[in-house]
């Protein structure tokens, strides 16, 4: 079907006296579109997956998880277009298993800004890691409770959840300008390549809790929900690039050796080297 067309399974009926409707989208999405996307997350898991136990960095292992849940996330989105009985629960869940591999993203991106070279060893570095831990798990009860309540028939429990939902992607917004700001401050300038490991993911995410919060806080005849392109423009492929970023990033101290005293050949030395020698410090 077009992308324009209206599935009345998926669109609930918007009134002037509704202020806060059930979420609901303006067109069918296009099904083999969100199967072919699907199909690239379960590699950048696998390629995530093999640099941090490359690197013996258990912290990146952690960013597996984002893929997974938009993998699923696509596969329902695309499931969305086959049935009309199980089309508001796939919604649901793929609304908060989208939301949340976002948050995951976003946690990781404050625990590889705290792996820093300049700040890893700092009191800034403790409070990224605590920040990204408490970040990540209450974002990701607010997601988890927020998202089912604004599906609710009552529009006091729907107002409650859109609350929840936007006040955990206004917290978003602001943990990836923090995690950004903090690890570009504490970079060496001669060495501006190497802040696009962070900045740009943190560019990236900033744009996808951005589109999230348009869907969330805007009237739901946006246009963000109103065009399947400006899904996948706006969140999808900036969640693929920030995953294939982070794995070009451990890809590249692959095959190196080791820079540090005990003269030892580890992947994780090789990292640490690539870095120091690229920001002209030397252990």
């Amino acid at each position: 079907m077009a992308g324009t067309a209206v599935n009345n399974t998926l669109v609930y009926q918007y009134t002037l006296n509704n202020q806060y409707p059930p979420p609901m989208l303006e067109y069918d999405p296009e099904r083999w579109v969100a199967y072919l996307m699907s199909a690239v997350f379960p590699l950048l898991a696998v390629r995530v997956l093999m640099a941090g136990r490359a690197m013996q960095a258990p912290w990146l292992c952690v960013a597996v998880v984002a893929p997974v849940l938009l993998f699923i996330s696509l596969i329902l989105r695309g499931a969305m277009g086959r049935t009309d009985s199980d089309a508001f629960r796939m919604y649901e869940t793929q609304t908060v298993l989208h939301l949340c591999a976002g948050i995951v993203s976003v946690g990781m991106l404050l625990v590889f800004a705290a792996k820093w070279y300049r700040i890893r060893k700092s009191v800034v570095a403790q409070f990224l890691t605590h920040a990204a831990v408490g970040y990540t798990v209450a974002a990701t009860v607010c997601v988890c409770v927020g998202v089912p309540l604004s599906f609710d028939m009552r529009e006091e429990q729907r107002i409650c959840g859109y609350r929840l939902v936007s006040a955990a992607l206004v917290v978003s917004l602001g943990m990836v300008l923090l995690g950004g700001t903090l690890a570009a401050y504490h970079t060496d300038r001669r060495s501006t390549s190497n802040v696009a490991i962070v900045a740009v993911p943190a560019v990236l995410l900033a744009c996808w809790m951005s589109f999230a919060l348009a869907r969330t806080s805007l009237p739901m005849h946006n246009a963000a929900n109103a065009s399947d392109a400006l899904f996948y423009c706006l969140s999808v492929l900036p969640a693929a690039g920030v995953l294939g970023v982070w794995a070009a990033m451990a890809e590249e101290a692959l095959g190196e050796g080791c820079t540090c005293q005990c003269q030892a050949s580890c992947a994780r030395c090789a990292f640490e080297g690539r870095m120091q020698q690229a920001m002209g410090q030397y252990v």
